[in-house]
């Protein structure tokens, strides 16, 4: 048992991504980020977070466990020696997933704030902390940076055939800027820009990991009635590597609908991206072209037990990458269960 699944940048698929299985389905993990909204609309529709919120610290912690599962030969959940570049058996495991977003009011428009994440520049589980100043239209602006503490497994070289694979560890440095109901409308915008590290990466130059990361996102929240919202995301991400392997581009859209009704929500998702890389892989013969398609469900429900300020979350999600290069073809899965507390 492990508490996240490995990943990297130029394989993987946000808010879908997402070589290295991801958690699959962006489009279904964000939501994580969106379960504090989801009390306040199940308890009190007129009330927004910041108009009750006293200086201090306030926030959520939630704690998820299930299954993944990966078909991808690249990923450190797949067998230690391969003896040819083809999708893999599928290899599945018990996960942990933590999550939490804990804030501190300075005053009535200024928080610090530290919390887990999915999505974004990163395309996997990474810290992110800093400031957010909130503005008279109901919008704000936040500046983080991602440290990088949260480190992730991946092989060495994971191209090796007939021979033992190694790990070692890769992670996301950077810095984020969000614009959240940009001039008080159903809009956002989130910036961001980083570097990928790979710690001993012993592949050859065209195949090195190390990355310059250029992230950019635009999502679009309507809320239809009372019940029903849909969200649409759309999302690019530039990848420059540090040596001589391609650069790419990546490009993704997310929709997905919520319904609400007394203390239960549900929500469905879809997502669709593609990553075109500049040149032609030397080892393979031809120049990297990546589809992805997902699927998510979430079932949300307030107050089990009649706890308040808690929820309790039930989703999966399914994620398909079929690339012109038979190693980097994957699925991924992701069912889990979980606990939400709202403080």
């Amino acid at each position: 048992m492990k508490t996240v699944p490995s990943f990297s940048p130029t394989t993987t698929n946000k808010r879908p991504l997402k070589g290295n299985a991801s958690f699959p389905v962006l489009a279904t993990c964000r939501q994580t980020a969106k379960m504090f909204t989801i009390i306040c609309l199940l308890t009190s529709p007129l009330a927004t977070a910041e108009d009750s919120v006293p200086q201090g610290f306030y926030g959520s912690v939630s704690l998820f466990t299930g299954f993944s599962g990966t078909t991808s030969p690249l990923s450190t959940d797949s067998d230690a020696v391969i003896s040819e570049y083809s999708t893999s058996e599928n290899n599945s495991e018990v996960v942990v997933i933590p999550f939490w977003d804990v804030k501190y009011r300075l005053n009535s428009t200024s928080e610090l704030y530290i919390e887990t994440d999915i999505v974004g520049m990163a395309s996997d589980f990474y810290l992110n902390a800093g400031y957010r100043h909130y503005l008279k239209d109901d919008s704000y602006l936040a500046l983080g940076i991602v440290p990088g503490l949260l480190e992730k497994e991946v092989w060495k070289n994971p191209y090796l055939l007939n021979t033992q694979r190694e790990t070692t560890k890769a992670a996301v440095r950077g810095v984020i800027a969000n614009y959240n109901k940009l001039l008080g409308s159903d809009w956002s915008v989130e910036l961001a820009r980083g570097e990928f590290n790979v710690d001993e990466d012993t592949t050859v130059a065209e195949l090195q990991r190390d990355a310059t990361l250029s992230y950019a996102e635009l999502s679009y929240d309507m809320q239809l009635n009372q019940q029903w919202g849909v969200e649409w995301v759309g999302h690019y991400l530039d990848i420059q590597s540090d040596a001589s392997a391609p650069d790419s581009q990546r490009y993704g859209m997310d929709v997905e609908t919520q319904y609400r009704t007394g203390r239960h929500v549900v929500m469905a998702g879809v997502s669709s991206g593609q990553q075109n890389f500049d040149k032609e892989l030397a080892l393979f013969g031809r120049t990297r072209k990546d589809d992805r398609f997902g699927l998510s469900a979430t079932y949300v429900y307030a107050s089990p037990f009649n706890i308040d300020s808690t929820l309790m979350i039930v989703r999966g999600g399914w994620d398909h990458v079929n690339s012109n290069i038979d190693v980097y073809d994957s699925d991924n899965y992701l069912v889990t269960i979980g606990m939400q507390y709202q403080f």
